[in-house]
């Protein structure tokens, strides 16, 4: 009876004259029919209520569709996350709004396809989202029972557009099970149900995801992952409380960043993501006509505050906030000078420790605001049971080769056994998750080169996080945002084979971004213009398959510092006699007239001698090292660089290519 209330409350809200937000928080944890239960969207629709509220939204502005353990702000709407709620509220909440208002729609709970209904998915298959009253494959309908069809969605869609309302929808699920394979061991759930386990028969199941048509009207979808990737949920901090990876990152952008698109915030939440494990389990994505625009709420004031209780910062992981930060203390919540300063001494899931500095406050504060973040590259591993039935000698053996703990309790990253050696795979539990390959291998040799491969994979992995959280301004915000650094742009010729060896390619150069497929003999092309009203010292590095890194600019005795509106062209040959799994990180740090060069290229075998690289390169010395197994602040502090990435996979020269 409570969730048949909603649209009737909704339809009595006011349509005032200024523009309002409206929110659908739906989180399916708890499925009647299906056991395929979550533990993360109970805990999504609170983390989301809070970061809308902190953003602006009025409480009695929500409503939230959740099970009965969910924590629902004072003053919003509940209900249960069935079929029908979902769509009333929806409905209802879009029929209250009028031009200029925005409604937000939100989901967290399992995705998966179902065969199409009218034709209007290329694939031949519907991407469907489940409700807590989902009950599989109905023939008698056609349809799996109580499922919501994207068509659906785009409906409401084209209501919100003539009535002049933007509609934001933000999807914490995933429709691809595409090659997946967890550990046994993993600790990670993906956010999808297979076609069999909903019961849909053989002869009507699809093998791809079809593109639609387009809606009319002013929206944005934000989705967890692509569309041939799995979406996650994970345990946060020693309590293990569970969340969406894509909600725990979305909404920590948007607690911590006022001005911002939605297209910046996907790439942000992007980069957050991948600071857990350094690298990309999902990567999310947005489209529609609002991309560009602003995130609502950008202007909700003390939004960047958190609220402090004595020594207690009543943030932590979920927000973003991390060991050795600085934070700066107030009295009140929108006061512009601070009481004092406090650094941030151990942080959990919710909350965090302070330690006050002097000189102390002399008023009492009650919240706070981080003005130097601390980064975090920890890598902690732990072996699989199966893993270390492998070990040809005893696992204390191949410990003490190692400087960091490998029996983790609660492993960033976990070695296992792939059949025919140790591969080492992030917090998503998934082997190969990128692609046949993707995951780090590290041999069956004897315990020697195991460790020395281990100690490589570490330095890797803290170095791309590191990066990760250190682009743009990243020590200050926590994410790379907006057009203040310089552009880099990548490209990818067709190359030839001539002879046996690779000859001049004559084809036209492609852009490529984020992720790009190449074979032996194609060219690599990299265009970097300073675009920055300063110089800048610019590192090009290539994370080789086996963990090593090689410099690919500056070369020796070359000068790597580029002026004020300066460009460079690179171009790099790519071989590859088997299918690799590489990068390119373009990394630039800003300079001062007269002062010493800051280059990486040490990282790549340079072997420059320490106190001749600057700050900024000691410390990612440092970082690199596998024996620091704690994280570290970054010093000086301020240092403002950019990062700009390709992740590669290459594979041997085809004909016809």
């Amino acid at each position: 009876m409570m969730t048949r209330l909603i649209p009737l409350l909704l339809a009595l809200w006011p349509l005032g004259t200024l523009a309002e937000t409206r929110a659908v928080l739906v989180g399916v944890g708890d499925y009647l029919y299906l056991d395929a239960d979550l533990q993360g969207p109970v805990n999504d629709v609170g983390l989301m209520a809070d970061t809308l509220m902190r953003r602006g939204v009025a409480a009695g502005a929500i409503t939230v569709l959740s099970d009965d353990a969910a924590r629902v702000p004072e003053g919003a709407m509940r209900g249960l996350p069935d079929r029908a709620a979902i769509l009333d509220a929806l409905g209802g909440a879009i029929a209250a709004s009028g031009p200029g208002d925005t409604v937000v729609f939100y989901f967290s709970g399992h995705g998966a396809q179902a065969p199409d209904l009218n034709g209007d998915e290329g694939g031949g298959m519907d991407e469907i989202f489940l409700p807590r009253d989902t009950r599989g494959w109905n023939g008698g309908i056609g349809a799996v029972e109580n499922a919501i069809l994207d068509d659906e969605f785009g409906t409401f869609t084209e209501q919100a557009a003539a009535r002049g309302v933007q509609l934001v929808a933000i999807l914490d699920a995933c429709h691809s099970g595409t090659g997946f394979r967890a550990g046994p061991e993993a600790d990670a759930r993906a956010r999808y149900i297979t076609p069999a386990q909903l019961g849909l028969p053989d002869d009507l199941a699809g093998d791809a995801v079809g593109q639609g048509q387009a809606p009319a009207g002013d929206y944005v979808f934000l989705y967890a992952a692509q569309s041939d990737q799995r979406a996650f949920e994970y345990p946060v901090g020693d309590a293990r409380l569970w969340h969406g990876d894509f909600t725990r990152a979305l909404t920590s952008v948007m607690q911590e960043v006022p001005d911002i698109t939605y297209t910046a915030l996907v790439q942000a939440a992007a980069a957050r993501m991948r600071t857990a494990g350094g690298q990309a389990a999902q990567t999310p994505d947005v489209e529609g006509p609002l991309a560009g625009a602003p995130v609502i709420g950008g202007d909700a004031p003390g939004l960047l505050r958190m609220q402090v209780d004595g020594q207690t910062l009543r943030a932590g992981l979920l927000a973003g906030v991390t060991k050795g930060s600085i934070v700066a203390l107030y009295a009140g919540q929108l006061d512009d000078t601070p009481a004092g300063q406090a650094e941030v001494t151990q942080v959990r899931a919710t909350e965090a420790d302070l330690r006050y500095i002097e000189p102390f406050p002399t008023e009492k504060v009650t919240y706070a605001q981080i003005t130097d973040r601390a980064l975090d590259t920890s890598i902690a591993l732990n072996f699989s049971a199966e893993a270390r039935a492998h070990l040809a000698y005893g696992f204390d053996e191949l410990a003490a080769r190692v400087d960091i703990p490998l029996d983790a309790a609660t492993p960033s990253h976990r070695v296992v056994w792939d059949g025919a050696q140790f591969a080492l795979i992030g917090p998503d539990g998934v082997l190969d998750a990128g692609g046949d390959g993707s995951s780090i291998r590290l041999g069956a040799g004897d315990a020697d080169a195991l460790a020395r491969r281990i100690g490589l994979a570490v330095g890797r992995l803290r170095l791309e996080k590191a990066l990760a959280q250190m682009g743009q301004g990243a020590v200050k915000t926590g994410f790379a945002l907006g057009p203040t650094g310089p552009t880099v742009g990548f490209t990818l010729t067709t190359g030839r084979m001539r002879g046996g060896t690779c000859a001049t390619p004559d084809g036209t150069p492609q852009p490529v971004t984020g992720q790009a497929t190449a074979h032996s003999c194609d060219v690599l092309g990299l265009r970097y213009d300073n675009t920055t009203g300063g110089m800048q010292d610019v590192t090009v590095l290539y994370i080789n398959a086996d963990n090593s890194i090689t410099t690919l600019w500056p070369t020796r005795n070359l000068s790597n510092r580029i002026e004020p509106g300066g460009s460079r062209q690179m171009d790099f040959a790519l071989v590859a006699d088997a299918v690799l799994h590489e990068q390119v990180i373009v990394v630039s740090v800003p300079a001062d007239p007269g002062s010493m060069r800051t280059t990486l290229a040490f990282l790549g075998g340079g072997g420059l001698p320490a106190g001749s690289m600057g700050a900024v390169a000691e410390y990612m010395a440092s970082v690199t090292d596998p024996a620091q197994s704690r994280g570290f602040s970054l010093k000086p502090k301020g240092a403002d660089l950019s990062v700009h990435r390709l992740d590669l996979t290459l594979t041997p020269f085809q004909t016809g290519d």
